[in-house]
């Protein structure tokens, strides 16, 4: 069951992000040929390449920590008997939900909430903020959820995959 929400998640995720990057990227590509052959700039892309690109990153951070691809020093970690490294991993993860629901999650939805208030909108596409803003908690809620599956796996003994070591 739980290899079935994880594989969901991820689905999800991508399909999402995916989009969002080919959007980013005809964004961006319209900029530089707006730019240097047309000789006009065009705002309304630029704010979409830069609101895709927000997204994008975070939504992107939680697919990545749900793979367990991100970035980690580990040489001290893998010096530990398995035991002790369970509740390293264990910790870590514990770490990521705290600052999964105090900042993202509270901190994102205080954000959308005050944007949702006082009504701002993009300058060039009228778009209300709080939209931009809501992938904050949305990413938050995702993090929590790939963090939660990480402890249970690691409880488990599930050996951490995709790690990046930079030793």
């Amino acid at each position: 069951m739980l290899a079935t929400i994880h594989r969901a998640l991820d689905t999800l995720v991508l399909a999402v992000t995916m989009p969002l990057t080919l959007v980013m990227l005809g964004c961006v590509v319209w900029q530089v040929v707006a730019r240097y052959a047309l000789g006009v700039s065009t705002s309304a892309t630029d704010e979409i390449a830069r609101f895709t690109f927000i997204w994008v990153s975070l939504l992107g951070a939680t697919y990545v920590l749900g793979k367990r691809g991100h970035i980690a020093i580990s040489g001290l970690v893998d010096m530990l008997p398995a035991r002790p490294r369970g509740g390293v991993e264990i910790a870590i993860a514990l770490l990521v939900v705290a600052f999964a629901v105090a900042v993202l999650g509270m901190g994102g939805w205080l954000l959308v909430n005050k944007a949702l208030t006082l009504g701002q909108v993009t300058p060039a596409l009228q778009v209300p903020m709080w939209t931009v803003y809501s992938v904050i908690p949305v990413s938050g809620v995702l993090t929590l959820v790939y963090a939660v599956i990480a402890t249970l796996e690691a409880l488990r003994g599930q050996p951490e995959r995709g790690t990046v070591s930079l030793d």
